[in-house]
Formats: C-alpha cells, sequence, structure tokens
C-alpha cells in the first residue's frame, strides 16, 4: 500500500497542503482537513482513503465559498441552489443539508429580513412583494404568514408618497393626484391603500 512520504504546504495557499505518495503527487487538502483526519509522513493510504478525503476535501472548498456568499446576507434556500449550480459546486445535498443544521437556511426568516429591508428602503405594496418573494422561491404559506395586513400596507403606502411628493412637485391638483396614485400603483399597492393614502393625503392638505 502507498506511504506518504511528504506533506509540505503550497507556496501560495499556506492553508493548503500537498500530499507526496512514494514520492509522488497525490492530493491537496486544507490544513484543517490535515489536522482532523491525524495524516502524518509514514503512514499508508489506500486508494479509497484517499478518494474519500478528495471528496472531503471538495466539500471543505464549497461550503467556504457558500459561507462567504451568505456572509453578505441572508438567502434563500433557492438562491443558494442558484449559486451552487452557478459555481458548478457538487454535493449540493449534503452542503444544504449542512446549512440547515447550522441554521443559515430558514425561508421563513429570509422573508422576514427581506420584507422589513423593502418595509425600511424602498416601500412596496403586497402584490409587488409577493410577486418578489415568489422570485427568490418562497412558498405562498410563508408569504401569506409574513406579508403586511391591510393596516400595514396602508402604512406603507402612506411612507411610499413621501418620496413620490418629491418627485411629482412640479404638478398640481388633479393631474398630481393622478401620478400620485399611478406611482403607487406600480408599487404593488391595492386599490385600497392607494385611494386611503392619497384620499388622506388631500385630507391633511
Amino acid at each position: 500500500m502507498p506511504q506518504i512520504t511528504v506533506i509540505k504546504p503550497q507556496e501560495k495557499r499556506k492553508n493548503r497542503f500537498n500530499v507526496y505518495l512514494d514520492g509522488q503527487f497525490a492530493l491537496a487538502i486544507s490544513n484543517e482537513l490535515l489536522v482532523s483526519e491525524g495524516l502524518k509522513v509514514g503512514q499508508e493510504l489506500s486508494f479509497e482513503k484517499r478518494e474519500e478525503l478528495v471528496a472531503k476535501d471538495r466539500l471543505g472548498k464549497a461550503q467556504e465559498q457558500i459561507y462567504r456568499f451568505l456572509s453578505y446576507r441572508p438567502r434563500s434556500e433557492k438562491e443558494i441552489y442558484d449559486y451552487l449550480g452557478k459555481k458548478k459546486l457538487k454535493d449540493e445535498e449534503k452542503i444544504i443539508k449542512k446549512l440547515k443544521e447550522e441554521k443559515l437556511i430558514d425561508d421563513l426568516e429570509f422573508a422576514r429580513w427581506f420584507l422589513e429591508q423593502r418595509q425600511t428602503f424602498r416601500p412596496k405594496g403586497s402584490y409587488a412583494l409577493r410577486q418578489e418573494l415568489r422570485q427568490k422561491g418562497i412558498g405562498e404559506k410563508i408569504i401569506d404568514q409574513v406579508l403586511p395586513n391591510k393596516e400595514e400596507e396602508l402604512s406603507l403606502a402612506k411612507k411610499a408618497l413621501v418620496k413620490a411628493e418629491k418627485k411629482y412637485a412640479s404638478f398640481l391638483g388633479r393631474e398630481k393626484k393622478e401620478k400620485l396614485m399611478a406611482y403607487l400603483r406600480r408599487r404593488g399597492f391595492s386599490w385600497e391603500a392607494v385611494k386611503k393614502a392619497v384620499d388622506e393625503r388631500e385630507e391633511n392638505g
């Protein structure tokens, strides 16, 4: 059976090591895997064990890429699957399972975070929010659970009007009202929320 004759760090990537069997390069693995597997010079390494180490290392590298992807903002399960496909990372199911165990995939929490961001920075109505969440791969049950109720949507419509007022400041009377209503409709607000928000604006001057 082949023996490990040399283990040395790579010149450009000090956290990775090249492993040689009987004087010939055999595989490259991470420092973490090297330590966890207890590899050392003189140790025999079967073909099956070598393949196992290669698979574990590949999985580890894929997980590192996913962790970086998740470090920027929360992601839906669909976004993670799409990323894995785009990067052609293998072992999808193993990665997804591990992320779920670590509570790094939770579509309900993602949907809540997504709506909070929208409500804070870009207020939109329930129709638009539903479409966006669907595009993120969020199921209807979760969407129904997190979407704003009528009172909340009205509040968001009023918030959106603040920005619209600046945009259409040069318009007056009925023309301005029509512009404001069209703006809110484009942002996915229900007709009921649009009418109430604009009517209240007129009442309050």
